[in-house]
C-alpha cells in the first residue's frame, strides 16, 4: 500500500493545474454554458468551474481554510497553463499527427465518461450525508492492518483463514515481500484522508474496530482489512463544515466519479466475458524478448491472427493482434512499463476491450453532443499542456561548464554504492519456485533457469541477468541479497503475488564516480534549476505574445464561500 501525502504548503505555479484539474469534471457536469471567465489569455479562457475545481482540490487535500493567497496561486497556475496551451497551438501544435491521435483518443475517453455519466447517474449524486461523511473523514485518522493479494480468491482464502484463527501476523509473513508489512502483521500505521488507496480508506472509515473486512478492490489488487484504532477531530463545528461544503462537495463528486467508472470498467469486464486465443501465449514471448522478430511477410501474417474473442452487440466479436497492437500505440510510457508479464498484458488488453466497448455504447445510444465535445476540449487542453511541458524540458539546456563545477564542488556526493551482482528468476507459483531452489542447490546454473522458466520480460535475452544492482534497486529483497554470502541463494520471495529467487554473485564495493560516471546524477541535481528558469522565461515570452487579463471580481463566490 502505497501513502500518498497531501502537500504541506502552497503548491508552485502550475502544479495545480497540472495535477488538480488535470482530473476533470463528470461528463454530466463538464459543459458550462455561460461559465463566467475569471482570465483571459490571448484567444483562450480560464473559467470560475476551472478555478472552482482546482481550488476545491488543494483546499481538500492540503487540509487549508480557504486562505485567498490559495486561491491567487491557483488563479496564477491556471493563467501560466493557458499561456503554455496558447503558444503551442500558436506554434501549430494541432497540425502534428500526434495530435491528431491524441484527439482520437481523446474522443474515445470522452464517449466512455458520458456513458458512464448517464449509466451511473443516481450513484454519482452527491447527497448531503455523502458531504458530511467526507468531512468526518478528512479529520479522522486510522490505524489499520491489511493483507494484500492479486486476485480475489486468494483474499477470499485468507480472510478465511483469519477467521478460523490465523494471525495477521502469521499470514503476512507470507503475504508480503516488503519487511515492515511482514515484520508487523500489515500493519499501514495512522493514516489520515487521502494519504492511501481511496477505496481502501473508504473501507477502513466505515469498518468497525477489529472487524475483519470481505476482500477490497483497490487499484493493484485485493485487501483484507482490520481497523485497530481510530480517532476523530472531537471539535469540529457545523461552521466549519458550511464554511468548507463547496470545496467537499466537487470533491465527493469526483471521488464518486472515479469510484463509478472503477466498477462500471469491472462489469464491463464480464459482460465481454473476453477468451485469449493460443497467440496470447505467442504475444507475451515477443514482448519479453523470448523468441526473435519477424520478417516482414510473417509479420503481416501475425498482425492478421485472432487474439481475443468476446460478446458484444456493438463490436466485432474478435480483435487480431493487429488491432490491438494499433490500439496499443496510443500506450503513454508509464503503461508501457506497467506492462511486464502475462497477467499485466492481458489486464492492458482487457483494459482496451472496455474503453472500446463504452466507447462503442455511447454512440450507440446518441451520446455524442455539446457536453461530449466540451470534454474534448478540454482533454486536449490538457494534452496540449502536457505537450508543451514536455517541449521546454527537452528545450532545458544545463552547460557543460555548470555540470563541471558542480561536480567538482560535490565531489563526495557522487561515490558509486556498493552493489552486488545478481541473477533473478520470477515464477508464478511457489510450488514451481521451490522446484527451482532445489535444481539451483543441486548445482545448475542460474542464468540456464532464467531463460527457461523466468516470466520476466527479456530474462530469455538476459539470462535473468540484473547487473550490479544497488539496495535501492532491490527494494524489498534488499536487505536478504545484500546480506546473503556470495553464491548463495535468496528465496522464494513472493512480491505482488509471484516469487523470485536471486542468485546472489560478487560484491562491488563503494567507489569515487568520475565525471562521466556521475553526469546523469550531476544533470538531475541542476535539472530542475535549470527547468525552472527555463519555464520563467518561456513564460515571460508568452506574456509578450499574449495579454493576460484578469477580472478577480469573477471570484467573488469563491471568496465568499470561505
Amino acid at each position: 500500500m502505497t501513502r500518498r501525502h497531501a502537500p504541506l504548503v502552497l503548491v508552485a505555479a502550475l502544479a495545480v493545474a497540472a495535477g488538480a484539474l488535470g482530473a476533470g469534471c463528470g461528463p454530466e457536469a463538464e459543459a458550462s454554458p455561460g461559465a463566467a471567465v475569471v482570465a483571459r489569455v490571448g484567444g483562450g479562457v480560464v473559467t470560475l468551474d476551472e478555478v472552482a475545481e482546482a481550488y476545491a482540490e488543494l483546499v481538500v487535500q492540503a487540509g487549508l481554510d480557504g486562505e485567498p493567497q490559495a486561491l491567487d496561486a491557483v488563479v496564477t497556475s491556471l493563467v501560466s497553463r493557458r499561456l503554455l496551451i496558447e503558444g503551442a497551438l500558436a506554434d501549430g501544435v494541432a497540425e502534428t499527427e500526434a495530435y491528431r491521435a491524441a484527439r482520437a483518443l481523446a474522443e474515445t475517453k470522452a464517449l466512455v465518461d458520458r456513458y458512464t455519466a448517464r449509466t451511473l447517474r443516481d450513484e454519482l449524486a452527491v447527497t448531503e450525508a455523502d458531504e458530511r461523511e467526507m468531512f468526518v473523514q478528512m479529520n479522522t485518522t486510522t490505524d489499520a492492518r491489511h493483507l494484500y493479494a492479486r486476485d480475489l480468491a486468494t483474499a477470499q482464502a485468507l480472510r478465511r483463514r483469519l477467521l478460523a484463527g490465523e494471525t495477521f501476523q502469521a499470514l503476512a509473513r507470507e503475504t508480503f515481500a516488503d519487511p515492515a508489512l511482514a515484520a508487523t502483521g500489515g500493519r499501514v500505521g495512522p493514516f489520515g484522508h487521502d494519504e492511501l488507496d481511496p477505496a481502501f480508506e473508504a473501507a477502513a472509515f466505515r469498518l468497525p474496530i477489529g472487524e475483519v473486512s470481505e476482500p477490497v478492490r483497490t487499484a493493484t489488487g485485493y485487501s483484507v482489512i482490520r481497523v485497530d484504532a481510530r480517532a476523530s477531530n472531537p471539535l469540529l463545528t457545523e461552521d466549519e463544515f458550511a464554511r468548507r461544503r463547496g470545496q467537499i462537495r466537487r470533491y465527493v463528486a469526483k471521488r464518486k466519479r472515479t469510484e463509478a467508472r472503477f466498477r462500471l470498467s469491472r462489469e464491463t469486464r464480464d459482460d465481454l466475458s473476453p477468451e485469449f486465443t493460443d497467440a496470447f501465449d505467442r504475444l507475451v514471448a515477443f514482448a519479453t524478448g523470448a523468441v526473435p522478430n519477424l520478417d516482414a511477410e510473417a509479420l503481416a501474417a501475425w498482425r492478421r491472427t485472432p487474439l481475443v474473442r468476446f460478446e458484444s452487440d456493438v463490436l466485432d466479436g474478435v480483435w487480431t493482434v493487429g488491432h490491438v497492437e494499433d490500439l496499443a500505440a496510443s500506450m503513454t510510457d508509464r503503461q508501457r512499463a506497467a506492462v511486464q508479464d502475462a497477467a499485466t498484458l492481458r489486464d492492458f488488453v482487457e483494459g482496451l476491450l472496455v474503453r472500446e466497448e463504452l466507447a462503442a455504447r455511447a454512440r450507440a445510444t446518441g451520446l455524442d453532443d455539446a457536453a461530449v465535445q466540451a470534454s474534448i476540449a478540454r482533454r486536449m487542453d490538457d494534452w496540449v499542456f502536457d505537450e508543451a511541458k514536455r517541449r521546454l524540458r527537452a528545450d532545458v539546456d544545463v552547460p557543460e561548464a555548470a555540470l563541471r563545477a558542480h561536480f567538482d564542488a560535490h565531489r563526495a556526493d557522487f561515490v558509486t554504492p556498493e552493489r552486488v551482482r545478481a541473477t533473478e528468476i520470477l515464477v508464478e507459483t511457489r510450488a514451481q519456485a521451490d522446484a527451482l531452489r532445489r535444481r539451483l542447490a543441486a548445482g545448475e546454473d542460474p542464468g540456464a533457469l532464467a531463460r527457461a522458466y523466468s516470466v520476466r520480460p527479456r530474462a530469455a535475452t538476459l539470462s535473468g541477468d540484473l547487473g550490479p544492482v544497488t539496495r535501492g534497486q532491490l527494494g524489498a529483497l534488499a536487505d536478504p541479497v545484500f546480506e546473503a554470502a556470495p553464491g548463495a541463494v535468496v528465496g522464494p520471495v513472493e512480491v505482488a503475488g509471484r516469487f523470485v529467487l536471486v542468485a546472489r554473485g560478487e560484491t562491488l564495493a563503494p567507489r569515487p564516480m568520475t565525471f562521466d560516471e556521475a553526469r546523469p546524477d550531476v544533470r538531475a541535481a541542476l535539472d530542475a534549476e535549470y527547468a525552472q528558469r527555463r519555464l520563467t522565461q518561456a513564460l515571460d515570452g508568452l506574456r509578450a505574445r499574449f495579454p493576460v487579463r484578469v477580472d478577480r471580481d469573477v471570484l467573488a463566490p469563491l471568496l465568499a464561500a470561505r
